[in-house]
This record gives structure tokens, C-alpha cells and sequence, in this order.
């Protein structure tokens, strides 16, 4: 287990999600609101763990990274809204977003303790629901199969980190029955989605490379949560292959997003 750790650790140090200084299409302003779904769940888990004191200097540069992301990202999806003259829709979408995310970070700013936990569970909640309003109001616009499949793999970034989030919650609460439901959905819906993006029909060899990479580790990574069945956790340890799972999902939700702009060009 030690040695396990000390690979993900080391595979991990180096990892950052890439951040855009502006979005010039509709490709990149679903991967990028796509980004906005799993920085909501980041975020969470990120204070949860703060809150447990595991590896709480990486939490806060976690913590740190994601919150700014999220801002600096709503910014430059506003920027392109404008530029695309987006229809109604995607206008409110954006507005509920960071209406929403006023009353998130105000949350997010407060001491990280277990009181708090579930306030911020709800809350990013909350926020994920606003996000993904505004992809699929983008993926509709694009009027294009392949869009779908950059709304998917983005989607299953998120996942990873709502599955670390939720495992966490119940890490530090002790409290499987609340959240065992929603971890459990969640596992199924990363199942089915890794499923249909393994059979989709626009995969290049490299996407198949990468995707079966996700589900060697994914396959890893639900022995953790048969643990988690048996009374016990490993909060460190699913945090850090989940990890691995999102940086593998960001480069294949970036390489759907190239497909999908090819496309259309």
C-alpha cells in the first residue's frame, strides 16, 4: 500500500488542469463549462479533506487552484456568450451559475471543520445542478453528435471528484446510510458513461488507448469502495487514484473536444 501511495503521489505532484485564457468555440466552451461541473465537486472534496487533515497542504493548493479556475472560467464563458450572442437559455444558465456560485464561495471561505461539511455538501450540489444547465444548453447549440461525447468524457471528470467528495463525507462523518446512496449512483453512472464512451463511434486509436488506461485504474479504484462496504475507508488512497482518473479523463475530454471542432470545421 505504501508503494502504491508513493506512485500516485508522485504521478500527481506534477499534475495541474490546464486553465484557458479565453474560449473561441463551441468545442472548448463545453469542455470548459464541462470544467465548471467538476471543479463544483473539487472544491468540496478539497475541504473535506482539509477538514480530516489529510495532506492538508495539497488539499489547500487543491482547494486554491480550483476555486480560482471556477472564476476565472465563468468569466471567459461570459466573455464568449457575448461574442457568440448566445441564445436566452444559455444567458440564464450562466446568470443562475453565479448567483449560485455567490452563496458557494461564501461558504467555501469559512473554517473547514465538520459542522460545516454539510453545508457545503449541499451547496455543491447546488452549483453542480446550475453547471450542468449550461452544458447541455451548449451542447444543444452545437447541433452535432460528436459535441455530445466532449459533454460525456467531461462529465466523468466530474464524477471522479464527486465519488472522492462523497467518499470522503462519509470518511469523515462516519455516516455510510446518508451518503451511500449518491455514492453508489454515481459509481453507476461513471460505469455507464465509460461504457458508452469506449463504444463510441468517433474514437481514434488514441482515445481507445486512453480510455482503456481509465478503466484499468477505474476497475482499481472500486476495490477501494468494497472497503468502504465492510466498515472500513481509505480516504488517501481513493483520492489519489481518482486523481489520476481526472487527469486521464481531462486529456480525453480535450482530444473529443478537437474531434468535435474538426467537425464542425
Amino acid at each position: 500500500m505504501k508503494v502504491l501511495i508513493l506512485i500516485c503521489t508522485l504521478a500527481l505532484s506534477s499534475f495541474s488542469i490546464p486553465s484557458f485564457a479565453e474560449i473561441n468555440s463551441l468545442s472548448q466552451a463545453i469542455n470548459e463549462s464541462g470544467r465548471l461541473r467538476m471543479l463544483s465537486q473539487r472544491m468540496a472534496k478539497a475541504y473535506l479533506l482539509k477538514a480530516m487533515d489529510i495532506q492538508p497542504e495539497k488539499a489547500t493548493q487543491q482547494f486554491t487552484s480550483s476555486f480560482q479556475k471556477f472564476e476565472s472560467n465563468l468569466t471567459d464563458l461570459g466573455l464568449f456568450s457575448i461574442e457568440l450572442g448566445s441564445p436566452a437559455a444559455i444567458d440564464a444558465s450562466l446568470t443562475a451559475i453565479q448567483n449560485q456560485w455567490s452563496i458557494y464561495k461564501s461558504e467555501l471561505n469559512k473554517q473547514a471543520d465538520q459542522s460545516s461539511t454539510a453545508n457545503i455538501l449541499a451547496l455543491s450540489d447546488e452549483t453542480l445542478q446550475t453547471c450542468e444547465m449550461l452544458v447541455s444548453e451548449l451542447e444543444k447549440t452545437a447541433e452535432r453528435n460528436s459535441a455530445r461525447w466532449v459533454n460525456l468524457s467531461g462529465r466523468q471528470r466530474m464524477l471522479s471528484q464527486r465519488i472522492a467528495k462523497l467518499y470522503s463525507a462519509i470518511s469523515l462523518s462516519g455516516d455510510t446510510q446518508r451518503y451511500d446512496d449518491e455514492l453508489k449512483q454515481a459509481i453507476a453512472e461513471f460505469d455507464q458513461a465509460l461504457n458508452e464512451l469506449i463504444n463510441s463511434p468517433d474514437n481514434t486509436h488514441f482515445v481507445n488507448h486512453k480510455l482503456k488506461k481509465v478503466a484499468t485504474q477505474w476497475n482499481f479504484s472500486k476495490q477501494g469502495f468494497k472497503v468502504l462496504d465492510k466498515g472500513s475507508s481509505t480516504p488517501l488512497v481513493i483520492s489519489m487514484t481518482t486523481e489520476s482518473i481526472l487527469r486521464q479523463m481531462n486529456d480525453i475530454t480535450a482530444l473529443y473536444e478537437e474531434i468535435d471542432h474538426n467537425k464542425n470545421g
